[in-house]
């Protein structure tokens, strides 16, 4: 059966959220039993999410638009062009009447990619039956705060500490990723969400004055459905007030880091469940 899971995004600045969002769908050993919206405009987040699911035409749930503001008080980075691309949004249809943190509390599979704000208040939920989580998110080679972790820092702080067992993947490892001009091509070629999705790459690109990006959170799910891709390290995962993501080694730790990964194969096993999605 597929592992059901519940995603937790900030979709919309960078375009790794869509790609993650597609990555998942084009995953047949995953179910999404739901979507919550995390950082900023939330119902914004959500009408993009739903957008992407009617273009690929799929069920992926309740959309829930999450909490907007940092529980650290830390102002929210918005990048602009969130939607640009997505005429008429407003018409999109979410389930602003269901509870985000319920549903996330709910679920025993979570994916989060985007600051931890919602997962952090589904933690301390009274029984919330959360058994693992998969995320994207902090740097585990250098001390630099990612970000992710450094725009709710106080989120992050409960949900390690939170005693959950969690897979992480830091942006040490994502950036050896990249999409170059050859997959979006690829990805543009494959339909209408193809197309949906290689307008926002470029978009991005032209944000970050680039010719290229990292597949960060579509790395995280690779995580869950192709570990034997990935190198792993067990222990313990620590956050000071700054952001910056410490890892302690220990044997039966609850967390596990990805210490290491195959670039290349990484980057061709992403592509290929998006055009699996994209068919």
């Amino acid at each position: 059966m597929p592992t059901s899971l519940v995603l937790d995004t900030d979709i919309g600045s960078d375009v790794d959220d869509a790609l993650a969002l597609a990555t998942i769908l084009g995953s047949p050993e995953l179910e999404l039993a739901g979507v919550t919206t995390v950082y900023g405009d939330v119902v914004l987040r959500a009408r993009m999410v739903a957008r992407i699911a009617a273009v690929a035409g799929r069920d992926v749930g309740p959309v829930v638009p999450g909490r907007g503001e940092p529980r650290s008080g830390r102002e929210v980075w918005w990048a602009g062009h969130e939607g640009a691309l997505l005429p008429d949004l407003d018409k999109e249809q979410v389930s602003d009447d269901v509870d985000p943190i319920a549903l996330l509390a709910g679920a025993a599979t979570l994916m989060p990619v985007g600051p931890l704000t919602n997962v952090a208040e589904a933690l301390e939920r009274p029984g919330q039956a959360i058994e693992h989580l998969y995320l994207m998110g902090g740097n585990f080679t250098a001390a630099d705060a990612e970000h992710n972790i450094k725009c709710d820092v106080a989120a992050a702080a409960v949900v390690f500490d939170s005693g959950v067992p969690i897979t992480a993947v830091g942006i040490d490892q994502t950036q050896r990723v990249r999409f170059d001009q050859a997959v979006v091509e690829r990805i543009n070629a494959a339909g209408r969400l193809g197309e949906l999705l290689a307008a926002e790459m470029r978009q991005f690109w032209k944000f970050m004055a680039t010719e290229s990006n990292a597949p960060h959170d579509p790395t995280a799910v690779l995580t869950l459905v192709e570990p034997e891709l990935f190198t792993f390290s067990s222990g313990r995962i620590e956050v000071d007030s700054a952001g910056v993501t410490r890892f302690t080694q220990e044997a039966g730790g609850p967390h596990r880091i990805v210490t290491d990964l195959e670039p290349e194969q990484v980057a061709q096993r992403i592509a290929s469940r998006i055009l699996t999605a994209c068919a």
